[in-house]
């Protein structure tokens, strides 16, 4: 049986509302350091620290591109900028993919690793897909379009492991 299935990928957009935020903000301190608002108010030294600190978070925001591979042999979460941390599940060490629904606590966790599994947080909603190995490890992916990516990962999974007689 010939396997000519073409590649699945998904690349998730980036929220230019994130940057929007950060810049806010960093309007509003120019603005608190010009009038001197505040009993406190902002010193020439933290609006420069504050300003570097948010031009690296902002170059690091737009550089970070998450993107979801599926092809016959692997499930692949690339980070884009940090590439040598890239995820790949052999298809073959799959043992159930489902679709739920993250809690808001499982949400706020995002990218953490905890004892059975690891979180990730692509888009901003709370459907994820669940992909459970048969070593008991477990990979919840919050991402739209969770049950396309489902159906995609099951194809793989069923001709994958089949073995004409």
């Amino acid at each position: 049986m010939e396997n000519n299935r073409a590649t699945y990928k998904q690349r998730i957009n980036f929220h230019w509302w994130v940057i929007l935020v950060l810049w806010g903000f960093y309007l509003w301190m120019i603005f608190a350091y010009i009038h001197q608002w505040g009993n406190n108010p902002v010193n020439k030294t933290t609006l420069i620290i504050f300003g570097i600190i948010w031009i690296i978070c902002s170059v690091l925001v737009l550089s970070i591109r998450f993107i979801l591979t599926i092809d016959d042999k692997f499930v692949v979460i690339t980070f884009g900028l940090f590439s040598g941390w890239d995820i790949k599940i052999h298809v073959t060490q799959i043992e159930d993919v489902s679709v739920g629904i993250m809690s808001f606590r499982t949400y706020l966790k995002a990218g953490m690793v905890y004892y059975k599994g690891t979180n990730y947080q692509f888009d901003f909603t709370r459907q994820a897909v669940k992909i459970q190995t048969k070593s008991g490890k477990i990979y919840q992916i919050a991402i739209k379009n969770a049950e396309k990516i489902k159906d995609e990962i099951e194809k793989r999974m069923i001709t994958t492991n089949y073995k004409p007689q």
